[in-house]
């Protein structure tokens, strides 16, 4: 993993779990490079593990049922433990620090409960390719960030792990990350509220949940993200393809975002807008205000689904999405014996929409 942070000012997390060597293999490889980084904010989530069940609190998380059930005494809180790259003999003087690294990687990947693996800002670290591995559930986060460089990235975690997005971008602007593959439980890559200049290039998916804005607006909150492209990028096996995810009770807004030159391949849910994003156990309440969704570029995706709809745009009464544009899109179904309905469908609704050149299949209505 090659990682370039100009002058930035941003909080770079790789968050680890570790839950047994029975239930989790996997590993979690980084050729890096050059280092700029981070400083340490205070911890973004914690988790408690209490009989082998694990509660957490994760303000970006799209699981509503984080913000609800407050602890009981009985459980034991714990505070993830710090592990600093620094503290291994990193000396960020141009010489090699990989040793260094590896130490501080099996001290984190060694510990117990969760651990946050910190690369100090303001300081240029060298490595050679490096492998990080281990019994570890992971994430790459970029918090805070400005003026991010990640390349040549793989990420993999198990098909069935939850809460493992690959890499999850918050509040940061002007990041890109190419040529990188990422294989999780969750959203290949998922960004989220204060994001802004977002690019992700060369991205190959799956398993996992695809390509996510969002989710945003949880708890009637107020989120903004804008200026996104995803471009040439490959999705296989995926719960979901491109998407855009919102609560329904939030504000804010989701904009100018371009979805370009993607190959789908078995994926459910290829291209899909949900406004009424519900991710949790009870239905979620009605609710008028709403994250705007406007100036939405779809244009030369490909492939199969592996759902009846292809396409899914599901907005808001309140709120319509508008500026949506379908251009040079051709999302057949996925073949299975024992389907015989095999046609793949569009469903739209509140949706100001845009067809332009070949597009299949085709919304019937838009309002």
């Amino acid at each position: 993993m090659y990682l370039n942070l100009k002058k930035s000012h941003c909080l770079l997390l790789l968050v680890i779990s570790l839950i047994s060597v029975s239930s989790c293999y996997e590993d979690l490889y980084h050729n890096l490079d050059h280092f700029h980084t981070p400083t340490l904010y205070p911890p973004p989530f914690y988790f408690t593990n209490y009989k082998q069940n694990y509660y957490y609190h994760k303000p970006n998380s799209a699981h509503r049922r984080n913000y609800k059930n407050p602890l009981r005494a009985s459980h034991l809180v714990i505070r993830p433990k710090v592990v600093n790259v620094d503290a291994f003999g990193a000396k960020a003087d141009g010489r090699d620090d990989s040793k260094a690294f590896k130490r501080a990687w099996k001290e984190a990947c060694s510990s117990t409960g969760t651990v946050l693996l910190v690369v100090p800002k303001n300081r240029d670290y060298v490595l050679k390719p490096i492998t990080f591995s281990g019994p570890c559930r992971s994430n790459l986060a970029f918090k805070r960030c400005f003026n991010v460089k990640a390349s040549n990235v793989l990420v993999t975690a198990p098909e069935y792990s939850p809460n493992t997005d690959g890499i999850h971008v918050t509040e940061t602007q002007n990041i890109l990350i190419k040529n990188s593959v990422i294989k999780t439980g969750d959203d290949c890559i998922s960004i989220v509220s204060g994001s802004k200049n977002v690019r992700a290039t060369g991205i190959t998916c799956g398993p996992g949940h695809g390509i996510s804005i969002g989710s945003l607006g949880a708890r009637n909150s107020a989120a903004y993200v804008s200026n996104v492209v995803v471009d040439k990028a490959r999705l296989s096996g995926t719960t979901n393809g491109v998407r855009i995810k919102t609560w329904q009770g939030g504000s804010g807004y989701a904009k100018n975002i371009i979805f370009q030159n993607v190959v789908m391949q078995n994926v459910s849910n290829p291209i899909i807008i949900n406004q009424y994003y519900c991710d949790q156990e009870k239905p979620c309440p009605e609710q008028h205000p709403a994250v705007r969704i406007s100036n939405v570029m779809y244009n030369n995706i490909r492939g199969s689904s592996a759902s009846e709809d292809a396409i899914k745009l599901s907005c808001s009464k309140s709120f319509p999405c508008h500026g949506i544009w379908l251009q040079n899109i051709a999302l057949g179904r996925q073949l299975l014996q024992e389907d015989n309905d095999q046609v793949a469908r569009a469903s739209c609704s509140n949706v100001g929409l845009v067809n332009r050149g070949i597009v299949y299949p085709r919304c019937s209505s838009k309002y």
